[in-house]
């Protein structure tokens, strides 16, 4: 009885559902009612629910939906629309435009905020813009897209980082990188770059102490915040493929290496001898190369010649790299989520140098409750890499591809490898001498929502950030690198360094907002932080190793080395901010953020700053109702303080080392404590103007702003009886005052034509306001002095050839000339400096129905670079031994040569005729795509799969160059450089500031496909 009134009641279920809740599929497209064009990415959510889709790359969209709902469409820079179903299979809709763009919800510190009510200098850009680049490193992938932000790749290494300086340098010595905040958790810089661009939501560039101060002493230098995805519902899961592949190349130079001919030559003329032509001359008993006339050496030159070869085409190689992402997204109004996978490798266009990344992305959020909610953000990413030494010497393959000669075989006649003028073989080494890395980076954040009241949000998040890091490098026995500098009695030789840097942080906020007298709208926010970071590190070292195919540690025979290391430090933060507007008319906004951090000195462990910020909307006041060419226009201004505490975590205190006096254990002071020491301090001032006109053609943002940084760290020189010889202190300033501006305009806005010209343009002048004492600081090719701008260059003066004589001429200290080089006549170069005083992008986008074309150029100007590269190529017969530039033979040779090199002496000399301007454009990005519009895919039978919708929202085709082109006009060689040499000094690895040889910059060339359904 019980079983068949179960049964009776369950087909009751069944028959009654669908009589409760009939369904009907709509499907329609939605276009701009100003010109018709259709809208891609217009949310279409069913009234009352989290059910909904977006439309397709042609507008179209389609969706089951109750027949008596409600549909409500959204986009950005459109009115809400709303349209009952009413047993509607077809609803077509005309959005209007309207300054709803200002309602678009940008990311800031610790929560969101309507772009109508932000009084702060913040950039946004959408992931979505940044997915088809086909770079590894999300900071590269941001070049040229941000006003404000000036981004530099390190080198083309594959997976290689950028610098990324947000309206200037902001320190001395404490380091000017911006914050990078993920998912609300501050992050390593490492940690930012690997997170793969098809997993962003939208990136929020913080340039202003309005939007900065509220992370107080980390802020100073500007802040990134990444979005990674949220789970979104929808009416089913959504699955997104992302395939890439493409071929690399080296950009090409814009200067010649001597031929094998005129190099042979060249050194006949200097009197040098290679040993090809020294072991001729013995055979043939003359005594020297100077005793031989040229056709004495032709059958040797023939010889060699022969054998030519093109070692730039011996040492590099097509690259090749590509790319497999695949999403799903979905979820129900209770529990949505995010899952993204992605396999990137590319095989980099040196020879043994590779990159492989595998990243998972894990996004949940759980709403069991109106008033409470939970999720989770997990990324977890593995990187392994097969690394190249960059340093400045013969161990560099970046050097050897310009200086072998280009007589010098890659192997001798009985297959072994040859060791070159320099005796030795790079082919070799990058096979015998190994060297690889591996990273594990973990990024997750948990938090917890309540809403016990309205208009409260409660929230406490618990973010980690974890990275392992481990190296090896491995000179295999026998190897020619192992003769060199390895134990023939223990041969071969292996290090093992490496690292774990293991960062949590707790952050509990409360968000409380109300509206008084129906304009007076009010948000409230407050929060605690408390941040600790522990860090380790190994690095062990053995040699004697029985078989180079045998190399792990146990296995040799003798330990050479064994160091560990750990260090930690602490913040603890309180922080809060209000924001008011009056009817939307009248913006304020003020923050304040005390810090205490473990790594000052006792004295100055704690530190508040505060920011205020106003703004004027002034398209809302009645005077510009009627101005009708006029969207929007709105006035903001914004002063504050940041600061900067990355000065290494034991700086303040007394340090002692440890070590043996006989035998005995011993401590010697190392370093001086300081119980005053604080962080570096910046205050700033902003005015930006931003606008839409003409129907939102033309819409643009403008910004003033000044940045006065003080209590720069600097080590100052102490009396020797102090045992000391310096200790690091607060005692310097420096400003940075700048202009930046974004503009767009919609050339042509049409049905099925869309032109858009956009660019944006930073101007930025740094100067050094005060210094201990005023006292100018070396700084090898470089100082800080007063009034100048950081790192302005410090060399002697190139004064041209002597036409008479040929010698090389320079300019003493007051300015006569001469031809006697001293060190004691360099001098301050005024304003010439690393850093641009302008950079910027140019974006040109059209679009034809679904056929779209765009394309980058990016430019950047006012700075200088110390080209040791050409130095070396055109040396004077320093480097004769090695490979020159063509240009190296137009040399002084007789009375009356007006020629740009002196009669070669052998020496070569560091001054400001190596220092070249560093003016350059490049076409960044050029993209083709073709997005292929539901009613084709549909006519062949092309549909998506048990769904219940047959359309798939998104076929795109794109092939895609990038750095295809550049032009320097007074730069010999790739004028945009980063780091001199990855292994060098601090002049090599000072961004900009000298170009040495180091892993050389990419052109590439990729096809993708683009499926989502």
């Amino acid at each position: 009885m019980e079983k068949r009134l179960f049964i009776s009641c369950l087909l009751t279920v069944l028959f009654c559902l669908p009589a409760m809740a009939q369904e009907v599929v709509v499907s329609g497209r939605v276009t701009s009612s100003d010109d018709g064009s259709a809208l891609p990415g217009v949310s279409v959510q069913i009234k009352g629910t989290t059910r909904g889709t977006s439309t397709d790359a042609t507008g179209n969209y389609r969706i089951n939906v109750p027949s008596d709902a409600r549909l409500v469409f959204s986009f950005i820079g459109f009115a809400n629309q709303e349209v009952g179903v009413d047993n509607q299979t077809t609803i077509n809709v005309a959005m209007q435009a309207s300054d709803k763009a200002l309602e678009e919800v940008v990311v800031v510190g610790y929560g969101t905020q309507k772009r109508a009510s932000l009084t702060g200098a913040i950039a946004n850009i959408q992931g979505r813009e940044l997915v088809n680049i086909p770079l590894a490193n999300l900071g590269n992938q941001l070049q040229g897209q941000i006003a404000g932000a000036q981004i530099t790749n390190q080198n083309g290494r594959p997976g290689a980082p950028a610098f990324i300086r947000i309206r200037g340098v902001g320190s001395l010595n404490a380091g000017s990188d911006p914050l990078y905040v993920v998912d609300g958790v501050p992050v390593t810089a490492d940690a930012y770059q690997a997170i793969p661009t098809t997993a962003i939501d939208q990136i929020s560039v913080l340039k202003d102490a309005s939007s900065v101060s509220i992370y107080g002493s980390r802020g100073s230098n500007g802040v990134i915040l990444v979005t990674t995805r949220k789970p979104s519902p929808t009416e089913g899961p959504r699955v997104e493929v992302n395939l890439r592949y493409g071929v690399s190349e080296k950009t090409p130079d814009n200067f010649e290496l001597m031929s094998s001919q005129q190099k042979l030559q060249y050194e006949y003329d200097l009197g040098y001898a290679n040993s090809y032509v020294a072991d001729y001359l013995r055979t043939k008993n003359i005594a020297s190369i100077t005793s031989a006339t040229p056709a004495d050496l032709q059958p040797i030159w023939n010889e060699l010649n022969a054998q030519s070869v093109n070692w730039l085409d011996v040492l590099l190689r097509q690259g090749k790299q590509h790319t497999e992402t695949i999403n799903l997204s979905g979820g129900s109004e209770k529990l949505s989520y995010f899952l993204g996978l992605q396999n990137y490798g590319e095989q980099g266009i040196n020879n043994g140098s590779d990159y492989r990344r595998q990243i998972g992305t894990l996004n949940l959020e759980f709403r069991p409750y109106k008033w409470l909610r939970a999720g989770q953000t997990v990324n977890v990413s593995v990187r392994n890499e097969t690394l190249l030494r960059d340093r400045n010497n013969a161990q560099s393959p970046f050097r050897a591809m310009y200086t072998y000669n280009p007589y010098e075989p890659e192997f001798n006649p009985d297959g072994s490898y040859n060791l070159t003028h320099q005796g030795f073989s790079i082919s070799e080494a990058i096979v015998n001498n190994p060297e690889k890395s591996r990273t594990l980076n973990g990024l997750a954040t948990g938090y917890v929502g309540i809403t016990p009241i309205e208009n409260l949000d409660i929230r406490s998040t618990i973010g980690l950030n974890y990275i392992d890091f481990a190296r090896e490098y491995y000179i295999k026995p026998g190897s020619i690198l192992d003769q060199y500098v390895g134990d023939p009695s223990a041969p071969g030789s292996k290090t093992d360094n490496g690292s774990t840097n293991f960062n949590y942080i707790w952050t509990n906020t409360a968000q409380y907002n109300f509206t008084l007298a129906d304009r007076n709208n009010f948000r409230l926010l407050g929060g605690t932080e408390f941040t600790k970071n522990s860090f380790k590190s190994y690095s062990l070292g053995t040699k004697g190793f029985p078989s180079s195919n045998v190399n792990t540690q146990d296995n040799a025979s003798t330990p050479t080395q064994a160091t560990t290391g750990k260090s930690d430090w602490a913040l603890y933060s309180l922080f809060a901010r209000l924001n008011y507007d009056f009817d939307q008319k009248y913006l304020l906004e003020a923050s304040v953020r005390r810090d205490g951090s473990s790594r000052f000195g006792a004295n100055n462990r704690y530190g508040t700053f505060w920011a205020v910020g106003l703004g004027w909307n002034l398209k809302r006041e009645a005077f510009m109702k009627d101005v009708a060419f006029i969207s929007n226009l709105k006035i903001r201004a914004a002063v504050g303080t940041a600061g900067n505490f990355n000065i290494g975590n034991y700086q303040s205190l007394g340090l002692y080392g440890y070590g043996s006096y006989g035998t005995s254990s011993s401590a010697v002071p190392t370093q001086l404590a300081n119980p005053n020491l604080t962080w570096e301090r910046s205050q700033s001032t902003n005015l930006g103007v931003e606008f839409d006109m003409f129907n939102q053609r033309l819409r643009g943002v403008v910004e003033v702003y000044n940045r006065d940084t003080k209590d720069l760290l600097l080590f100052v020189p102490l009396s020797n009886v102090t045992g000391f010889s310096s200790r690091l202190e607060n005692v310097g300033s420096m400003n940075n005052r700048g202009i930046e501006a974004d503009l767009a305009y919609d050339l042509v806005r049409t049905k099925d034509v869309r032109w858009t010209l956009r660019g944006n343009i930073t101007l930025n002048r740094n100067r050094i306001t005060a210094l201990y004492n005023n006292t100018e600081i070396p700084n090898g090719l470089s100082r800080y002095v007063v009034g100048q701008p950081i790192d302005v260059y410090f060399l002697n003066r190139w004064a041209g050839v002597n036409p008479a004589n040929g010698d090389a001429q320079y300019l003493n200290k007051n300015g006569e000339v001469t031809n006697v080089f001293s060190s004691g006549d360099a001098v301050t170069l005024n304003g010439k400096s690393p850093d641009p005083r302008y950079y910027g992008s140019i974006f040109n986008t059209v679009s034809f129905k679904g056929l779209a074309l765009s394309a980058q150029l990016y430019y950047s100007g006012g700075n200088y670079i110390y080209n040791n590269i050409w130095q070396t190529l055109v040396s004077d017969g320093a480097n004769r031994a090695s490979q020159q530039a063509a240009f190296a033979l137009d040399y002084w040779k007789q009375a009356g040569d007006n020629s740009p090199n002196p009669r070669p002496t052998g020496v070569t000399r560091t001054t400001d005729r190596f220092l070249q301007k560093g003016d350059f454009i490049r076409l960044r990005n050029v993209t083709v795509s073709y997005s292929v519009p539901n009613s084709l895919l549909r006519s062949i039978g092309f549909k998506r799969p048990a769904s219940t919708s047959d359309q798939f929202s998104d076929v795109t085709f794109f092939l895609q160059g990038q750095n295809l082109f550049y032009r320097a006009a007074e730069y010999k060689g790739d004028p945009e450089v980063g780091i001199g040499s990855g292994e060098g000094n601090a002049n090599a690895l000072r961004g900009g500031l000298i170009s040495i040889f180091s892993y050389p910059t990419v052109r590439s060339y990729t096809a993708g496909l683009n499926i989502a359904f």
